[in-house]
């Protein structure tokens, strides 16, 4: 049974932690020398957080004004009596607190002031010992409730009664550590709990793409809670001291921005592993029984798994997300080391395949090479595992690239089966298959739709743009890759995407210098790529050439995508070496042969019968533009420039 106290583990008391909890959204991080509420910082002067601190440090006893003097006022010529009145009194009005019926300071006329923690907070901290396994059945005190409604009757957003099907957000949890060493922990627990979560039933939870763009974002929740379109959010912090862990949870009502429920969680640090176990267990128990209580009482188990293994598996996420080459190289690291220490971990293998996949796309590797490792990966992931999604997702990627479409197509299905929204894969395969298969107005209306659930999905927003690019809607792609790099101004493949875009328009300028900011920022040769086109659509046929030398140099120590060449010719209209390439492409499987029937800088070639040869070996049809969305109500007709 899982209690609110277990009586084992390691108490850390009020003085030991840099970071500390109230009732009421408060936060006190004494190493950051920050007060929060809700996350949100209070400004508070210096001396002020000071006093407030030293009032926390000691919970329940006395602190004299004598004591206050010597440690703050020390030394200070100024009315001590008038500034700690001042004092306690903007402390009071800070924390909504009270003289007449105090919460949290209570004076002690003739001594000095005592700092109460509120009843319901005192001594209600669970702790865990690392290794207990939780997760299973749910105790009958699952945290400290606040709420003043009863869970039968939770108000939604919208102020309507739903009791059956709440939506949730499990926003990024902190890091008040101050050390980016333990941020991969806290990225896992943020997964593992959305994870947990979003295998209860009648529970809709955002996946984890759509709130990892708000990781510090300077909202308040509610607006961030209107914007993910939920009811509930679940917001924490971690704070690691050494082999110790305080998680201090809340779950916010969006509507009225009430606690319904809040909790801190100590825990005795072993490994990431039991961390999860433990924590998400606990916490995903406490929030269903809030939200639910009309489900069975239980939380699907965090499934179990070597420590090293999950912990490789956790960093290599974390460097994967931007797809950069060095972290494309770092994640495959990573999910190696976890696929030798676990070999039937299933979700590791899975991304593995994504990673060769990735790295076989963007031109990092030989494309066979890549294909080969992505499907054996795969289908190791399926041997282990059948209902993960990602493993068909990404069978289904490596297939397209072989040009298998049938078996693409049907791997495809599986993967949307199993998860029709692709929350735990990369959705952008998916759309480029429909592209590729002349189903334009599939993958732009497909894409757009997973978008709505992923709204903040770099990758998945970059595609988009991608497929409207491909469709010759120039304008609404630039908007769209504008978006992108508002939520992610560091991500190399949206400013790649952006300079294409501005070469259709003729914006030269802008074109080539969105393709230099996706090479500086780790692009990959893909981006040096569309460099070369840029310089030639802007008639520097000098700059061109020199990037082709460019690309020579790379040539001679490691691969580069002959589709890449071919591109660059294109644009040059030097049609003779651009066949030339395209052939050397068809030979080695270049991957950006997917996109040889819409590319639009392929567009000189068209007319050319060697094209239409190449198409029909490829198994591809001719390219249509799509237009349906220039037909609906309300949307202007895009510019087909």
């Amino acid at each position: 049974m899982l209690s609110s106290r277990l009586q084992a583990g390691v108490v850390m008391s009020n003085a030991s932690l840099p970071f500390q909890v109230l009732d009421g959204g408060f936060e006190l991080d004494k190493r950051a020398g920050e007060l929060r509420k809700n996350g949100l910082k209070i400004v508070l002067p210096g001396q002020l957080l000071q006093l407030l601190a030293l009032l926390m440090e000691r919970p329940g006893q006395v602190v004299t004004r004598e004591e206050i003097r010597s440690t703050l006022w020390s030394g200070s010529f100024v009315n001590f009596d008038d500034s700690i009145n001042s004092a306690i009194k903007r402390l009071r009005q800070t924390l909504q607190d009270s003289s007449e019926n105090p919460q949290y300071i209570e004076t002690l006329p003739g001594h000095g002031y005592r700092f109460s923690m509120p009843a319901a907070r005192t001594g209600s901290i669970p702790e865990f010992k690392a290794g207990a396994n939780f997760g299973t059945n749910l105790g009958a005190n699952p945290g400290t409730n606040l709420g003043t409604n009863p869970s039968s009757n939770f108000v939604t957003a919208s102020g309507t009664v739903s009791s059956n099907q709440p939506r949730l957000a499990v926003l990024p949890f902190q890091s008040l550590s101050g050390s980016q060493n333990d941020d991969y922990i806290v990225d896992g627990l943020t997964d593992a709990l959305t994870t947990t979560l979003a295998k209860i039933p009648r529970l809709h939870v955002k996946p984890r793409s759509s709130v990892t763009p708000f990781k510090n974002a300077q909202l308040s929740l509610r607006a961030i809670g209107k914007k993910l379109k939920v009811d509930v959010e679940l917001v924490g912090t971690v704070v690691r001291s050494g082999n110790r862990v305080r998680v201090s949870a809340q779950l916010l009502n969006v509507a009225t921005e009430e606690h319904l429920w809040v909790e801190s969680y100590d825990h005795e640090f072993r490994d990431a592993l039991s961390f999860q176990n433990d924590i998400a267990g606990a916490i995903a128990g406490a929030v269903l029984q809030k939200l639910s209580p009309k489900l069975p009482s239980t939380v699907p188990t965090w499934a179990g798994r070597r420590r090293m293994a999950y912990e490789a598996y956790l960093r290599g996420h974390r460097v994967f997300k931007n797809f950069t080459e060095g972290g494309l190289w770092k994640a495959l690291q990573y999910w190696n080391k976890a696929v030798r220490q676990d070999p039937e971990y299933a979700k590791a293998y899975a991304c593995l395949a994504e990673t060769h996949n990735m790295l076989g796309i963007l031109g990092m590797i030989p494309a066979q090479d890549a294909m080969a490792k992505a499907r054996d990966a795969a289908r190791k992931a399926i041997e282990v595992d059948d209902t993960l999604s990602e493993a068909h997702n990404g069978l289904a990627c490596t297939l397209m690239l072989q040009w298998d479409w049938a078996g693409a197509e049907q791997e495809f299905k599986k993967a949307m089966q199993l998860d029709p929204n692709l929350n735990a894969s990369n959705p952008c395969h998916y759309g480029e298959f429909l592209m590729a298969m002349g189903r334009q107005g599939i993958a732009i209306e497909e894409v757009e739709r997973l978008q709505e659930v992923q709204p903040l999905s770099v990758m998945l927003g970059s595609i988009l743009g991608w497929l409207y690019y491909g469709n010759r809607w120039y304008d609404r792609a630039i908007r769209q890759h504008q978006r992108v790099l508002a939520i992610e101004p560091q991500f190399a493949l949206g400013h790649m995407c952006l300079g294409r875009e501005y070469s259709q328009k003729n914006r030269h300028f802008l074109a080539i210098e969105e393709c230099r900011k996706a090479r500086l920022l780790g692009g990959s040769r893909l981006a040096l790529g569309a460099l070369g086109c840029a310089q030639a659509m802007a008639g520097d046929k000098a700059g061109a050439m020199q990037t082709l030398e460019e690309l020579d140099t790379i040539a001679r120590s490691s691969y580069v995508p002959p589709y890449i060449y071919a591109a660059i010719y294109a644009t040059l209209h030097e049609k003779e070496a651009a066949f030339e390439w395209l052939e050397q492409a068809c030979k080695v499987h270049d991957p950006g042969l997917i996109c040889l029937n819409w590319d639009p800088q392929l567009d000189n070639l068209r007319s050319d019968s060697q094209f239409q040869v190449l198409l029909n070996r490829i198994g591809l049809k001719e390219f249509t533009p799509y237009s349906g969305l220039a037909a609906k109500p309300g949307v202007p007709a895009p510019a087909h420039h």
